[in-house]
């Protein structure tokens, strides 16, 4: 039976287009997904690429419209299937939230618990979850790779968000080390992805910070730690309006990753135009440094430089520009800088920038103490 999502079907060597409901209205109406469907040999792999689950990030729908073409369609062994705007209430109001959902909208994927039954005092999920859960089960059931495409801060590069593999360790010790090899398979497989796509590459955090923030309930933190897909996020530079020189990156990033698919024939394309971090080292994200008064702040540094423990990031002066505080903040570890947070006016406690910082950590992990416990 032919591959399709929604109203969309495939067919060798065209591209199809159609939708997929999301959201009814009760005013009537229904929100839907774009979703375009390229295919060409269909013995081949099926590769998901999505964008806009945040609405106010637009690069990735650029890179799909240029990526997804009727030529693509015939060189391909295999399957994309295309979805440019995932939150289309955020892309209609140029928010990175839905009105109908109080919250991120990247954060309402399965999280690997079975559902019980709802406690009649706690609210249902949202209509935006439930469709997201429907969503994700199209995707689970036909992908065998998936990349989904943001934007981040002021002026950032390039990155790839690379989740960690987690694992269940409750089960007596012949179903931990199956379940631990299967994730250092899925983990190996993220490693080659990301060595494909070749933009910089930073680790997700780690353990409390990542449950605690629900990354683990984001498109690809699902993908890899749920669907057990090798899934990539990639940041695409600053939001609203794209980097021009950076999407061209990320075409060629995912068709670089197409052909190590075995989808695409050809050589691996350069990376060019863009920076492209490599310490040496593994990296993990991590928003550093911070200030500790309201001020006003100015940048010091830029997105790609590379700086050491104690080099200055920014002046911190009062609103009348007089240096207040610690005059000079300064980096607190060695490092990289991913991007610089929107705006230069500050709260206490509040990060100026973005950092990829040495990352100690293993990349495949059991999961935290008592996680299935938990209802």
């Amino acid at each position: 039976m032919p591959l399709s999502l929604g109203t969309a079907r495939a067919a060798a060597g065209r591209v199809a287009y159609g939708t997929f409901d999301l959201v009814q209205h009760p005013t009537g109406g229904v929100d839907q997904l774009p979703v375009v469907i390229a295919q060409g040999n269909p013995r081949g792999p099926v590769f998901w690429l999505t964008a806009g689950i945040h609405g106010n990030e637009h690069a990735g729908i650029q890179v799909l419209h240029l990526l997804v073409t009727r030529e693509l369609a015939k060189q391909l062994r295999g399957t994309i299937v295309g979805l440019p705007a995932l939150n289309p209430a955020g892309l209609r109001t140029m928010t990175r939230e839905a009105y109908y959902h109080r919250g991120d909208p990247n954060r309402l994927f399965p999280d690997g618990h079975t559902e019980s039954t709802l406690d009649p005092e706690m609210d249902p999920p949202s209509v935006l979850e439930q469709a997201y859960t429907r969503l994700f089960g199209e995707m689970q059931a036909t992908a065998d790779y998936w990349i989904d495409l943001h934007n981040t801060w002021t002026d950032s590069i390039s990155m790839i968000y690379r989740d960690r593999v987690y694992y269940r360790d409750d089960g007596g010790a012949a179903k931990t080390k199956a379940a631990r090899s299967e994730a250092e398979k899925l983990d190996a497989q993220l490693t080659r992805m990301c060595r494909a796509y070749g933009h910089s590459v930073l680790n997700e955090m780690a353990l409390a910070p990542y449950f605690d923030d629900k990354l683990h309930r984001s498109t690809t933190g699902a993908g890899v730690n749920v669907a057990r897909i090798p899934s990539l996020t990639m940041e695409l530079g600053t939001g609203h309006m794209p980097d021009a020189d950076i999407v061209a990156a990320s075409l060629r990033g995912i068709k670089n990753v197409l052909r190590w698919a075995g989808m695409l024939e050809g050589a691996q394309e350069p990376i060019e135009g863009i920076k492209v971090i490599d310490m040496g080292y593994p990296c993990r994200r991590r928003s550093t440094p911070r200030v500790s008064v309201p001020c006003i702040v100015r940048h010091l540094v830029e997105a790609g430089d590379i700086v050491r423990a104690g080099d200055p990031i920014a002046e911190v002066r009062d609103v009348w520009g007089r240096l207040i505080a610690e005059k000079i903040l300064r980096a607190e570890c060695d490092g990289w800088i991913m991007g610089r947070t929107h705006g230069i006016v500050h709260y206490p406690g509040t990060e100026i920038c973005g950092m990829g910082v040495r990352d100690d950590l293993p990349t495949v992990l059991p999961y935290p103490k008592n996680y299935f416990g938990r209802s």
